[in-house]
C-alpha cells in the first residue's frame, strides 16, 4: 500500500471478526513499532502481546470499562523503561521523551497493521495501576498506551478534521497561509474556489447587461421588455 493511502485511509476500529491473528502479522506489526525513532535511539520501548482471554478482559475493564476491547483477538501494551530516558537526558526524559518514543511506535504499528489489513484502535485511557498488575509491568517501567488488534468488523466514515489551513503556519504560531493548498502543490481547492469566485462574478456582470439591453429595447420598440 502506497504511504500515504495508508495514512489517508487509515481509521480506528472498534469492532473486530472472531477470527485469530497469525502470529506472523502480529510480529510484524510488533516490529514496525520497534523500528520507530527515539530520543538518542535509547529505543526504550518494549510491547506486551496479551491474546489470553481473561487477561483481555481485564484490560478491557482497566481501561475505564471499554468492553468492546474483548472482542479484538490482541492487544499490545507499549510500555517504555523510564531509568534509561531518564539516565541519559533526567527528568526531561522521563516525563516527556518515554511518551514521545511510545507514541511514534504506536503510530508505526497502526499504520502497519492497516497496510496488513488488519484493524486496530490506540487506546489511551486506563487505570494504569491496573494495567501494570495485569502485565506485571516492573517499577522501572510504565504503560503509556495500549492497542487493539484484529481482523475488522467494520468500516468507520471519514472523522471531520479541520482544514489544513488551520492548523499550517508558517515561521510563527497564527501565522496562517491563505492558500496552503498551492504551496503544498495541490492545486484543485483553489483553482475550484477561483472558478467559483469568476462564475459569481460573471453571473452579476451578465445580469446587469441583460438589464442595460432590456432598456434599450424598451426605448427603441416603445414597449417594455418582458
Amino acid at each position: 500500500m502506497d504511504t500515504m493511502d495508508c495514512i489517508y485511509t487509515r481509521r480506528s476500529i472498534r469492532k473486530y471478526k472472531d477470527i485469530p491473528i497469525e502470529w506472523e502479522l502480529v510480529g510484524r506489526v510488533v516490529e514496525a513499532g520497534s523500528l520507530a525513532p527515539t530520543a538518542g535511539n535509547i529505543q526504550d520501548f518494549r510491547f506486551i502481546v496479551v491474546q489470553d482471554e481473561t487477561k483481555r478482559k481485564q484490560l478491557a475493564e482497566a481501561c475505564l470499562q471499554q468492553y468492546w476491547m474483548e472482542s479484538a483477538p490482541t492487544i499490545i501494551v507499549a510500555c517504555a523503561e523510564i531509568k534509561r530516558a531518564k539516565l541519559f537526558y533526567g527528568v526531561r526524559g522521563e516525563r516527556l521523551y518515554t511518551i514521545q518514543n511510545v507514541a511514534t511506535a504506536m503510530e508505526n504499528m497502526l499504520l502497519a497493521a492497516h497496510n496488513f489489513g488488519l484493524g486496530a484502535c490506540w487506546v489511551g485511557a486506563f487505570d494504569e495501576n491496573m494495567v501494570k498488575r495485569i502485565c506485571g509491568i516492573p517499577d522501572y517501567a510504565r504503560a503509556h498506551a495500549i492497542m487493539t488488534l484484529g481482523h475488522p468488523d467494520e468500516q468507520p466514515p471519514k472523522p471531520q478534521q479541520y482544514k489544513l489551513e488551520n492548523l499550517f503556519y508558517f515561521e510563527k504560531y497564527n501565522n496562517r497561509i491563505k492558500d496552503i493548498h498551492v504551496v503544498l502543490g495541490e492545486y484543485s481547492p483553489t483553482i475550484a474556489r477561483h472558478v467559483k469566485e469568476t462564475k459569481e462574478s460573471l453571473d452579476k456582470s451578465t445580469g446587469k447587461l441583460l438589464g442595460h439591453v432590456g432598456k434599450a429595447i424598451s426605448k427603441l420598440t416603445g414597449k417594455k421588455n418582458k
